[in-house]
């Protein structure tokens, strides 16, 4: 029985495994942010008039200095009033971040983290 290890490949493999678990995080990221920017669209609770208010609401992620953030936000500028006025009654942000965060976007991340081991 013959064995034969390569150092410099298991070198190449350790120095190249911080960038793809970058990669990784970075793609479940962005895939995280259009779960929040889906689910609020579907989820939304005032009634659509022209439709632009759910059509621009848009969830981005992006790096920062110890990860990534998730954002969601309105692209119409009456968004705030949706978000606070009325008591709040068709606000949509809190509820999906909550929502999504808690039973899709942070088990999932668990789920990619054991895995990235």
């Amino acid at each position: 029985m013959s064995f034969k290890f390569d150092p410099g490949s298991l070198l190449t493999g350790l120095i190249s495994a911080p960038d793809k678990a970058d990669a990784a995080i970075r793609m479940y990221a962005d895939t995280s942010a259009i779960k929040l920017q889906n689910f609020a669209k579907q989820n939304r609770p005032w009634t659509d008039r022209t439709g632009q208010a759910r059509q621009r609401l848009t969830g981005t992620s992006y790096r920062i200095a110890n990860g990534y953030r998730l954002e969601l936000a309105h692209g119409v500028d009456y968004g705030i009033w949706l978000e606070l006025a009325h008591e709040k009654k068709y606000s949509i942000i809190p509820k999906t971040i909550q929502y999504v965060g808690t039973y899709d976007i942070l088990p999932g991340l668990k789920n990619l983290l054991d895995r990235l081991g």
